[in-house]
């Protein structure tokens, strides 16, 4: 920074733009970012790193204050795009992730604010010692109209974000009016969104967002326009955020708008394929089918059926000038239902299957499925709910009288069942990696391997398949070698000595192992 700044000195061109007026300088200080992905925020390189760039913010405000004479025209805004966990990652929700600092000083800034007790779910006011000090917590898109605000240039034409005027020591004519032009900027990407999604919905199909019609949106302006002529700025900076707020929400609609249309026809590719396979299962694997689909007439009329459904979905989405992506997720379902209809004589005797069975049984049934696709669904939100269906599992020999043909495969069944209820119940992927937990884990799925891979070569079941046990000898060995990676690994990066040869070659191998059958191999 000094280099580029003394140069100007030689540089008459890089003066004048200097020393021009609204100059924006950007400096990414990536040196904390890679050290932070390298060696972890608890590391002492990532600490030094630290001090090193705090030091250096300092220097390089001197440098350009220096430069502009402590002119008192500059504005400063430190900031990042995102936080860390403490082994070193980012990119989901966690606010070690999601939470950033943002310092503002310099021309056209407020001064911080004394404040006697202020509440927020974190305690970083406290680890930092600024809990008099007012935090005023803004969104990441809110930076760019402050941005602007400050070097005086109009809004990012894209801009979502909302002004943060608590950041600006302006009169409050100024921010009225920097409000309203705020408000104005998002409602024109509002009206652009809802005329693209017009434009591209068949008319009788489109539904406007209410909230927002033409004549809310010439009331709120002509409103805000005269409580500014009246010197009411506190109302219309009120009004033009619900405005703001408004115009955010409708934008949202209008990127949505086609969400439930697009979920249903993946939830019908979901529920098809899953049909489909429960019925291959059932033909395959069981003597509940009997008869078979030999109408070739009737087959052939299916398949055009389909074809023409399939032909109405493309004409329908062409005519509305839809991505390529649109075409996959609704014609994907197409050919799913095809072969789920296919199998009709399958459903067929399923269904007659059941009707044999006594009412009570019939709905024992049922509702035995209908809990356990519940337990699935809660399982997405509470893993724990996973526990309480492996626990049915392993009492399901018991209730079914099963464990009185066989008692040893049972015993085995319902200690194995217990175990992987325990699971569910570990902790998940977190701030903190816990390889030893990660190693007992591949040691007992090894072991528990091993013995059921013995017991298998030594039993006389005539299901056997020595190609089975090839599966089962080359899975032990890709856990085992896995195992190996993530110990070896973590000690390598733990040790600064980076990722080993050995471990990339392994990890290759086991992949390319996984992606081609044994038999290839």
């Amino acid at each position: 920074i000094q280099s580029f700044f003394n140069s100007s000195r030689s540089n008459q061109t890089l003066l004048s733009a200097l020393n021009e007026d609204k100059v924006v300088l950007f400096l990414h200080l990536l040196g904390i970012d890679t050290n932070g992905h390298a060696h972890r925020p608890d590391s002492r390189e990532y600490k030094e790193n630290i001090k090193k760039v705090d030091e250096g913010v300092k220097e390089i405000a001197l440098i350009i204050e220096n430069f502009y004479g402590n002119d008192g025209k500059t504005a400063f805004i430190l900031t990042s795009d995102h936080g860390m966990t403490d082994w070193g990652s980012h990119g989901a929700g966690h606010p070690s992730e999601t939470l950033t600092p943002l310092i503002v000083w310099g021309a056209g800034v407020n001064y911080p604010q004394k404040v006697t007790s202020q509440s927020f779910e974190d305690n970083f006011l406290k680890e930092w010692k600024l809990e008099d000090l007012k935090r005023l917590d803004v969104n990441q898109a809110d930076i760019a109209p402050l941005m602007a605000s400050l070097i005086g240039v109009p809004f990012p034409l894209n801009s979502v974000g909302t002004l943060p005027l608590e950041y600006l020591n302006n009169s409050a004519h100024f921010k009225a009016e920097s409000m309203f032009t705020n408000a104005v900027q998002i409602l024109e990407q509002f009206k652009v969104k809802m005329k693209q999604k017009k434009e591209t919905t068949l008319s009788f199909l489109f539904t406007p967002f209410k909230p927002l019609s033409d004549s809310e949106q010439i009331n709120f302006l002509k409103k805000a326009r005269l409580y500014i002529q009246q010197q009411k700025y506190e109302e219309a900076v009120s009004l033009c955020k619900t405005l703001i707020d408004l115009a955010l929400e409708g934008l949202s609609y209008y990127h949505t708008y086609n969400r439930l249309f697009l979920g249903l026809s993946i939830a019908m590719s979901f529920v098809g394929w899953t049909t489909y396979v429960i019925l291959v299962i059932i033909k395959t694997h069981t003597n509940l089918t009997k008869t078979v689909w030999t109408n070739n007439k009737e087959s052939t009329l299916l398949f055009y059926g389909f074809v023409f459904v399939g032909m109405i979905i493309a004409f329908f989405l062409l005519i509305q000038t839809c991505p390529w992506t649109y075409y996959i997720y609704c014609l994907l379902p197409v050919p799913v239902w095809y072969a789920v209809v296919r199998e009709l004589p399958v459903i067929q005797d399923l269904a007659t299957n059941l009707l044999s069975l006594r009412i009570s049984h019939s709905v024992i049934f049922l509702l035995v499925c209908t809990v356990g696709i519940e337990i699935l669904v809660f399982s997405f939100f509470f893993r724990s709910t996973l526990t309480v269906g492996l626990l049915v599992f392993a009492g399901w020999p018991v209730i079914t009288q099963l464990w009185v043909k066989a008692k040893t495969a049972t015993l085995i069944w319902t200690i194995l069942c217990v175990l992987l209820a325990i699971f569910p119940l570990m902790p998940v992927v977190g701030r903190e990696p816990n390889i030893p937990l990660v190693l007992a884990t591949g040691l007992l799925t090894v072991l528990i391997s091993c013995f059921s891979l013995a017991y298998l070569c030594k039993s006389d079941n005539k299901y056997r398949n020595n190609e089975d046990l090839k599966v089962y000898f080359y899975q032990i060995l890709s856990i085992t070698l896995s195992t190996y990676v993530v110990s070896s690994t973590h000690d390598s990066l733990k040790n600064k000595q980076g990722l080993p040869i050995l471990n990339q070659i392994i990890s290759w191998m086991t992949l390319g192992k996984n992606i081609f059958p044994p038999r290839i191999l």
